[in-house]
C-alpha cells in the first residue's frame, strides 16, 4: 500500500479544512476562542501526516512494517478526532474532554507506532544506504 499518498492526501484535506475553518473563524471576533481546534487540525491534520507521507516515500521499507495499517489508521484517526473534541470541548464549557482525549491517544500511539516502526525499520536497518 502506498502510505505515503494516503497520507499526503489526509494531510491536503485536513489543510483545507483547517483553511476554510481559518477563513470562517476570522469573520467574527467572537470565534477566535476556538483558535486552539483549528491550530491542532492543520499542525496534527497537514503538517504531521504530510511529514510521515514524506518519510514514509523517502524509506519505503516503513510500508512494509506490519505496524504500518494499524500506525496509518490512528495517526489519521486522531488528526481529525483530536480537533474536533477540542471544539466540542470548548463550545461545551470544556465539560466533555472525552473526544479531545481519544483524539489525543490517536495521535500518540500513532506517533509510538511510527517510532517504533521508524528504529525498526530504518534506524536500526543493517541495508546500506
Amino acid at each position: 500500500m502506498r502510505y505515503s499518498t494516503i497520507f499526503i492526501v489526509a494531510g491536503l484535506l485536513c489543510l483545507l479544512v483547517g483553511e476554510g475553518f481559518g477563513i470562517w473563524m476570522s469573520q467574527s471576533p467572537d470565534r477566535f476562542p476556538l483558535h486552539p481546534a483549528h491550530a491542532h487540525l492543520n499542525l496534527a491534520g497537514w503538517v504531521t501526516l504530510a511529514l510521515y507521507g514524506l518519510i514514509h516515500h523517502a524509506f519505503p521499507n516503513l510500508g512494509k512494517a506490519r505496524l504500518a495499517p494499524i500506525q496509518c489508521a490512528l495517526a489519521i484517526f486522531g488528526a481529525i478526532v483530536m480537533p474536533v473534541g477540542i471544539l466540542i470541548a470548548i463550545t461545551s464549557g470544556e465539560q466533555n474532554v472525552t473526544w479531545a482525549i481519544v483524539g489525543s491517544l490517536g495521535v500518540l500511539l500513532g506517533t509510538l507506532l511510527f517510532a517504533i516502526m521508524f528504529t525498526g525499520k530504518v534506524a536500526m536497518s543493517k541495508e546500506v544506504k
